[in-house]
C-alpha cells in the first residue's frame, strides 16, 4: 500500500492532487458539501493512483488474435451494362 502511495507520480496525478486539496479548502472555507466530496473523489484519486492511465480509459484489446480461415468473406462482383 505504501508503495502505491510513493511510487508513479506524474503530472496527472499532481494536478489531481492540487486541484483536489484545493477544492477541499475550499469547500471548508464556504460550508460546500458538494464541492467538499468532489474535492475528496479527486484527492483519493490521486492518492490511490486510481482512474484513467497514459493510455485511457479503454478496455484492453485480447493479446491473442487468432484469425480463422472459415470466417473468410467471398465477394462476387457485379459489371453493369
Amino acid at each position: 500500500m505504501l508503495a502505491s502511495l510513493t511510487q508513479n507520480w506524474g503530472f496527472m496525478r499532481i494536478i489531481r492532487l492540487v486541484i483536489g486539496g484545493y477544492a477541499l479548502v475550499e469547500a471548508i472555507r464556504a460550508s460546500n458539501v458538494l464541492i467538499g466530496i468532489m474535492g475528496t473523489v479527486l484527492v483519493g484519486m490521486a492518492l490511490f493512483n486510481l482512474g484513467c492511465g497514459p493510455q485511457g480509459c479503454g478496455v484492453p484489446a485480447p493479446r491473442n488474435k487468432t484469425t480463422h480461415s472459415s470466417d473468410e468473406i467471398e465477394y462476387e462482383e457485379i459489371h453493369s451494362k
